[in-house]
C-alpha cells in the first residue's frame, strides 16, 4: 500500500496522539507500586469481655470446623486474644475471591450454637488490595482532650468528611475504637441491701425499645399499635427495678450509668501530645497520590475551621507521599536522561540531525500510545511501569533506527527520496515485525505468573509490550511519512570510512577464521558463561527493601503491661528524654515524630529533616533515649518505603506444632534464645506468647455448697461475670444508635474484697462469694494461635539489614532443623510461612517461566528462520548475556548491597528478549547470504558488515536508556536498580562479544550447508 498520499493525514494523527497521550498522562493514577491482590479473607470476631480460651472453644473451633467444607482453602490461621479473634483464610492465587467471599458468608451463617449476643464475624476481602494502608493520621489536642471528646469529634466532624473521598474504602480505628457500650455499674452491697439479684436487674433492663403490634379497628378506621419503651440515658436512671416495702427501687439507686469505649484504647501520641490514631484503607486500584492530596486538603479545611473551634488538630502521622513522589520523580528524571544519552549516541553514529530528529520523533509518539493504552487498561504510573517506560526508550528506538538507517543508506546510494523511503521501509518491515514479536512473546509467561509478588510485573510486561507494538506502528507508518518532510538526499554526504569499518569487521570475524580462537570463544561464551553465571549469582531475596528518610524504633516489653502502665512507665519516660534533648539542643533535627503503645510494645518514629542521618539518629536513640528502659529490649531501623504497600515482605514465620501449649512454649523459648544468640543482628521475636504473662484469677466452684443453694456452676459463672467485667444485657437504643449494654459490678480493689462480696440467693439470703467458690492465681497466655486447627507457637524472624532472604533462610532452616532433631521431643514438628513460602513459590514459578521462555523463543526462531540449527544458534547467544547481567550485579553489590530479588530475576527474562533481536538480525542476514550463493566465510563477513551498525546503535540506546536507573541513587532506586543492572550488564557484554561469538558459532561446519528453506525476503535487511 502506498502511504505517500496519506503523509499529511498520518502526521496529523501522530500529532493528535501526542496531545491525547499528554493529556491522559496527567489523569493516570499515581502509586508507588502496582496493586498486589492476595487471595486472602480476614474474619474478625468480637466477644466483649471473654477470655481467649472461651472464645477459642465456643466460637473459633466451631467456626473453623464449618469453614473446612469450603473447597480451595489452603491454610487457616487464627489469632485469639481477649475479647476478639482474627481468622485468615488463604486461597490459591487463581481462586475466584468474590465467589469465596460469598461462600464464607454462607458458611458463617451455618455455624452451630453461635451465641445470640455475639455478632457474626466481619469478613474483609483482602484480595483486592484491601490489605494495604493508604495513610495513617493523628487527631490531637495540645491542651488535652478526653476520650469522649476524641470520639465525638472523630465521629461527627472528621469521619463524614473523609468518607466523601472516593479513594478511601474505610477508616480503620481498631487502635482507638469509637464503638461504645453502656455500663450499668452496680454496687454489690446496695444490691444486697435491697435483697435484689442481678437477674432482677437484668429483667428490668431487657427490651428497652419501642415495639409495635398489629392493627386495631375502631369503627371505620384502622389504627396501628405502638408501645413506647425506649428511654434516654437520663431516663434510664429513673427506671423502676423492684418494689421493696412500698418503695420503688430505681436503677439510679443501685448503679452508676456510663458510656465508654467498647475496647481498651492503645496509647498514641504525636509531637508529644496524646492523640487519636487511625488509618485510611484504600479502594482497589486507588490513585494514591491524588487521594493523599485530597486528604491533605480536607485536613487543612478541618484544621482552619471546625477543629480550631474544638482546640484540636489533625495531621498525617506518617506522610509517605513525599517519598513516593520523590521515587516517581527519580524515574521521570532517569527516563529523560536516558533519552538524552541515547540522542547523543545517535548523533555520533549518524552525524545528521535530520536523521536523529526523525528517530526521536518515535519517542513522544510511542510513549503517548503507551499512555493511552495504560489509560484504557486502568494501569497506574508507578516505579514499575515507569521503569518499563525507561527500558522502552531503547526498545522503541530500535525499530526507528533500523528503518531510518536503511533509508539513510539508500539515499547515500543516490536513489530518490521517495524510492529510498519505500524500498528502505519494505526491506526491514519483516525483520522488525518478527523481532518485535519475539520480544512481546517473551512477556506472555510473565503475565501467566500468579503469585502475589509476580503481579508486580504485569505493569512492566504491559508497558514494554505496548511500547514495542507502538514502535512498529511508528517506525513503519509515521517515520516514513515524516521522512518525506525532513530528509533531503542532496544534503547527505558520504561519511562512512570504509577502511576503518573493514578493520572492525576483520576483528569481529577473526574467530571465524582462526579455529582455535573460535572454539575457545565458544567455550568461554556458552559452558563457561553458564558456570560463571551460576557461581556469580548473588543471594536470593524476595523483594528489594528500599529505605526512606525515616527512623523506626521498636521497644518490646519483657512482661505485658496495661495501657496505662505502658504510658506511664515507658511512653512518658521516652517523651521526657526527647523533650529534654530538644530543649538542650542535643536532639538531631526532625520534622515530626510520634509513638504507639499497646500491652506488648511501643513503636517510636522520626522523620529527619535531612537525608542520610540514620546513623546519627541510631546513636542518639540508642544511647540517650532507650538505653536503660528496664524490662525492655529495642530495635532501631530505617523506615521502609514499602511498609504500607508490601508489609512484612521480609518476615519469616516459624511455626511449632504437635504438642501441648506448655511444651510448645518451652520449645519456642529455647529456640528463640538459641537463634538470638547465634544471629544477634537479626530481629527474632515471639509472634505468639512464649510465656504465660497475663495474671488470671481462677474460680473453682464448691459444687456441694452450690447444690444446697440450688445453683449450677453456669449460674455462678453468670453472677461472677456480672460482678467483674459485666454480663451482656442487650442493646440500648439512643439517638439512632444501638449500643451494647452490660450489667457489671463496680471496680473491686482486691481479691479479698471480691471473695467477701455478698450475693443475694433467693430463699437463702446473702451468701459471700468465698462460700460458693475457691479462688487461686495463675498465669495465662495473652493470645492463642491456631494454624489449620492446631495449637501453634510462632516466632517471627527478620534477616539483618541488607541480608538476602534466600541465603539467610537456607542457613537458619538447617540450624532449626538440627536443633529440633536434637531437642528430644519427637512430638514437635515445624513449618514456615511468610517470605519463606513466597520465595519458594516464586522460584518454582520462575524456573518454569525461564524454561517456557527459552522454549518459546526457540520455537519462534524456528518459525522465523525455517531452520532448527539457526534457531538454536540464536538461542545460544543467551548465556553470554546472562553472564554479563550477573557480572553487573556483582559489581553493584561491591559498591552497595544488591541481592538477586524477584524484580531483578525478571530482568533476565527481559534481557533475553532484547539480546535475541541482535542475534536474529545477524543470523537472518547470514542465512540470506548463504541462499545468494556466498561461501560460509563470506556470508559471515557480509552479515557482520551489514548488521554491525544497527546492532550497535540499538544496543547502545537500550544501554543508555537504562544506565541512569542503575547508577543514579535516590529514594526507591533499589526497587529497579537490579533490573537495570542486569539489562545494562547483559547488553554491554553482548555488544562487546556477541558479533565475535556469533561469527565463531556460524563458522562451524554444522552451519556450512545451505538451507533448503531460507529466510523469506521480508525477514532480511540490507542496511
Amino acid at each position: 500500500m502506498n502511504l505517500k498520499q496519506f503523509t499529511s493525514v498520518v502526521l496529523v494523527c501522530a500529532f493528535a496522539c501526542v496531545l491525547i497521550g499528554a493529556y491522559h498522562a496527567t489523569t493516570l493514577k499515581n502509586a508507588l507500586l502496582p496493586p498486589i491482590n492476595k487471595p486472602l479473607l480476614l474474619l474478625v470476631t468480637k466477644w466483649q469481655g471473654k477470655g481467649a480460651e472461651e472464645i477459642e472453644q465456643t466460637l473459633i473451633a466451631p467456626l473453623e470446623q464449618q469453614l473446612k467444607s469450603i473447597k480451595g482453602v489452603t491454610r487457616v490461621k487464627t489469632s485469639v486474644g481477649t475479647g476478639s479473634a482474627a481468622t485468615k483464610l488463604y486461597f490459591p492465587y487463581d481462586a475466584d475471591m468474590d465467589k469465596m467471599y460469598l461462600e464464607v458468608l454462607s458458611q458463617i451463617n451455618q455455624v452451630p450454637n453461635w451465641p445470640t449476643e455475639v455478632s457474626p464475624p466481619r469478613v474483609i476481602n483482602q484480595a483486592s488490595g484491601a490489605n494495604s494502608t493508604l495513610a495513617s493520621a493523628m487527631l490531637y489536642s495540645e491542651r488535652g482532650a478526653s476520650k469522649e471528646d476524641f470520639i465525638r469529634v472523630m465521629t461527627n466532624l472528621i469521619e463524614p468528611e473523609l468518607t466523601k473521598i472516593a479513594g478511601i474504602a474505610r477508616l480503620e480505628k481498631a487502635f482507638n475504637d469509637t464503638e461504645q457500650r453502656v455500663d450499668i455499674a452496680f454496687e454489690p452491697q446496695r444490691l444486697a441491701d435491697f435483697g435484689l439479684t442481678t437477674e432482677t436487674v437484668v429483667y428490668a433492663l431487657r427490651n428497652l425499645k419501642d415495639q409495635s403490634g398489629d392493627r386495631l379497628t375502631i369503627g371505620s378506621r384502622d389504627y396501628t399499635l405502638h408501645f413506647n419503651g425506649q428511654v434516654t440515658l437520663q431516663e434510664l436512671k429513673e427506671l423502676p427495678v423492684a418494689v421493696q416495702q412500698g418503695h420503688v427501687v430505681r436503677l439510679g439507686e443501685l448503679a452508676k450509668i456510663e458510656v465508654k469505649p467498647i475496647n481498651q484504647w492503645g496509647y498514641a501520641s504525636f509531637q508529644g501530645h496524646r492523640a487519636f490514631y487511625f488509618t485510611m484503607e484504600p479502594i482497589p486500584n486507588v490513585d494514591a497520590m491524588a487521594t493523599i492530596a485530597q486528604i491533605k486538603e480536607v485536613f487543612a479545611s478541618l484544621n482552619d475551621d471546625v477543629l480550631k473551634k474544638q482546640g484540636m488538630h489533625i495531621s498525617l502521622s506518617r506522610d509517605d507521599s513525599k517519598s513516593i513522589q520523590q521515587a516517581l520523580n527519580q524515574v521521570y528524571g532517569n527516563l529523560l536522561l536516558g533519552v538524552l544519552l541515547a540522542c547523543g549516541l545517535l548523533i555520533f553514529f549518524f552525524r545528521n540531525m535530520n536523521a536523529v530528529t526523525l528517530i526521536f520523533l518515535a519517542v513522544p509518539v510511542c510513549l503517548s500510545l503507551v499512555v493511552m493504552g495504560m489509560k484504557l487498561g486502568n494501569y497506574s504510573l508507578n516505579v514499575i511501569s515507569l521503569a518499563g517506560m525507561a527500558l522502552s526508550v531503547g526498545l522503541l528506538l530500535d525499530a526507528a533506527i533500523i528503518v531510518i538507517d536503511n533509508i539513510f543508506r539508500h539515499l547515500k546510494s543516490g536513489v530518490s527520496l521517495d524510492r529510498a523511503i519505500a524500498v528502505g521501509t519494505k526491506e526491514v518491515s519483516g525483520a522488525i515485525i518478527s523481532s518485535t514479536l519475539s520480544s512481546i512473546i517473551i512477556f506472555v509467561p510473565i503475565i501467566m505468573m500468579q503469585s502475589a509478588e509476580a503481579q508486580l510485573f504485569i505493569d512492566l510486561a504491559f508497558t514494554i509490550s505496548s511500547a514495542l507494538v507502538a514502535s512498529v506502528l511508528v517506525a513503519l507508518v509515521v517515520l516514513p511519512a515524516a521522512a518525506r518532510k525532513l530528509m533531503h538526499g542532496k544534503s547527505l554526504a558520504q561519511t562512512e570510512q570504509t577502511q576503518q569499518h573493514s578493520q572492525w569487521v576483520n576483528l569481529f570475524t577473526l574467530p571465524a577464521r582462526k579455529k582455535p580462537l573460535g572454539l575457545g570463544l565458544l567455550v568461554l561464551c556458552v559452558p563457561a558463561a553458564i558456570t560463571a553465571s551460576y557461581w556469580l549469582a548473588p543471594n536470593f531475596d524476595v523483594l528489594p527493601s528500599p529505605n526512606q528518610n525515616a527512623v523506626d524504633a521498636i521497644v518490646i516489653f519483657n512482661e505485658p503491661l496495661t495501657h496505662e502502665v505502658a504510658e506511664q512507665r515507658i511512653a512518658s519516660k521516652i517523651y521526657e528524654r526527647i523533650d529534654t534533648a530538644m530543649r538542650n539542643g542535643k536532639a538531631p533535627a526532625f520534622d515530626r515524630y510520634g509513638m504507639f503503645c499497646n500491652t506488648g510494645m511501643c513503636q517510636l518514629y522520626f522523620y529527619p529533616r535531612e537525608e542520610g542521618q540514620f546513623k546519627t539518629f541510631y546513636s542518639w536513640i540508642n544511647d540517650e533515649i532507650l538505653h536503660d528502659l528496664s524490662g525492655t529490649q529495642h530495635y532501631i531501623m530505617p523506615g521502609k518505603l514499602l511498609r504500607f504497600a508490601l508489609p512484612d515482605n521480609r518476615v519469616i514465620e516459624l511455626h511449632l506444632k504437635g504438642d501441648t501449649l506448655d511444651n510448645l512454649q518451652q520449645a519456642g523459648r529455647d529456640i528463640l534464645s538459641y537463634l538470638q544468640d547465634k544471629y544477634p543482628d537479626a530481629k527474632i521475636t515471639e509472634d505468639s506468647p512464649l510465656y504465660n504473662r497475663v495474671s488470671r484469677i481462677e474460680f473453682t466452684p464448691k459444687k456441694e455448697n452450690l447444690i444446697h443453694l440450688g445453683l449450677t456452676p453456669a449460674q455462678l459463672n453468670a453472677k461472677l461475670v456480672a460482678l467483674t467485667d459485666g454480663s451482656y444485657v442487650g442493646h440500648f437504643f439512643a439517638s439512632g444508635k444501638a449500643l451494647p449494654m452490660y450489667l457489671k459490678g463496680k471496680e473491686i480493689n482486691s481479691i479479698e474484697a471480691l471473695m467477701n462480696t455478698e450475693i443475694a440467693i433467693p430463699g437463702h439470703g446473702l451468701i459471700p462469694v468465698h462460700h460458693l467458690a475457691d479462688v487461686s492465681m495463675s498465669l495465662a497466655p495473652a493470645e492463642l494461635l491456631r494454624v489449620n486447627g492446631e495449637t501453634t507457637v510462632a516466632l517471627e524472624i527478620e534477616p539483618p539489614e541488607g541480608a538476602a532472604i534466600g541465603e539467610f533462610l537456607a542457613i537458619i532452616k538447617q540450624d532449626i532443623s538440627n536443633y529440633i532433631k536434637d531437642y528430644g521431643n519427637q512430638n514437635i514438628y515445624f513449618g514456615y510461612m511468610g517470605s519463606a513460602d513466597n520465595l519458594a513459590e516464586f522460584l518454582q514459578e520462575f524456573i518454569q517461566l525461564l524454561i517456557i521462555s527459552v522454549i518459546t523463543l526457540t520455537v519462534l526462531m524456528w518459525l522465523t528462520l525455517k531452520s532448527w540449527r539457526m534457531a538454536i544458534a540464536v538461542v545460544m547467544s543467551l548465556p553470554l548475556a546472562a553472564f554479563g547481567g550477573m557480572l553487573a550485579l556483582v559489581i553493584i553489590d561491591m559498591v552497595d548491597s544488591q541481592n538477586l530479588d524477584i524484580i531483578t530475576m525478571i530482568g533476565f527474562i527481559i534481557l533475553f528478549g532484547l539480546v535475541i533481536n541482535n542475534a536474529i538480525l545477524l543470523v537472518s542476514q547470514f542465512q540470506r547470504s548463504l541462499s545468494e550463493g556466498l561461501s560460509q566465510q563470506q556470508a559471515i563477513v557480509q552479515a557482520v558488515t551489514l548488521r554491525r551498525r544497527p546492532i550497535y546503535m540499538s544496543t547502545g540506546t537500550s544501554i543508555l536508556g537504562m544506565l541512569p536507573l542503575m547508577l543514579i541513587p535516590g529514594e526507591g532506586a533499589e526497587i529497579y536498580r537490579g533490573l537495570a543492572a542486569v539489562i545494562v550488564g547483559g547488553m554491554t557484554l553482548s555488544a562487546l562479544l556477541s558479533l565475535s561469538f556469533m561469527s565463531a558459532l556460524l563458522s562451524q561446519s554444522v552451519f556450512a550447508k545451505k538451507e533448503k528453506e531460507v529466510a523469506e525476503p521480508a525477514l532480511s535487511t540490507t542496511a
